[in-house]
């Protein structure tokens, strides 16, 4: 279960961090004008900004984005496509955490693992502060 559960969430980071490169790219091979593109790229990590991803910056030319346009829309559809996709991640991430701290709580996991023998010798001092106590 611990395994699986970190693999998932693993999975969920990689695939955010992929994501806004291979949907520019997307966009510029259907034909989106390059202000739209940018407008995107910022647009984007803004919404995840907002969906709950604390490390992305918020980021947006005001200048570009007054004028309307392409910019404008792009943002906008980064935006909001990136904060429903973040949020949704992180509804993910907390069900996973909260199933891997009720498989913590008891001696072996859904997989027969006791996961505290398997942590036997590893310093988990520095997890206490993730919210993962009793290890």
């Amino acid at each position: 279960m611990i395994r699986t559960g970190t693999m998932i969430l693993a999975g969920l980071v990689l695939a955010g961090c992929a994501t806004q490169h291979s949907s520019e790219e997307t966009l510029r091979q259907h034909g989106y004008s390059e202000n739209y593109v940018a407008g995107y790229h910022d647009g984007c990590p803004s919404g995840k900004r907002a969906g709950g991803d604390s490390f992305q910056q918020a980021a947006r030319d005001d200048v570009a984005y007054a004028a309307g346009g392409d910019y404008k829309t792009g943002w906008d559809y980064g935006f909001l496509t990136c904060r429903e996709t973040e949020a949704q991640n992180e509804r993910t991430a907390s069900i996973i955490g909260a199933a891997l701290a009720g498989s913590m709580s008891s001696s072996h996991g859904a997989d027969g693992i006791d996961a505290r023998d398997a942590l036997k010798g590893i310093d988990t001092s520095g997890l206490e502060n993730l919210g993962v106590g009793g290890l």
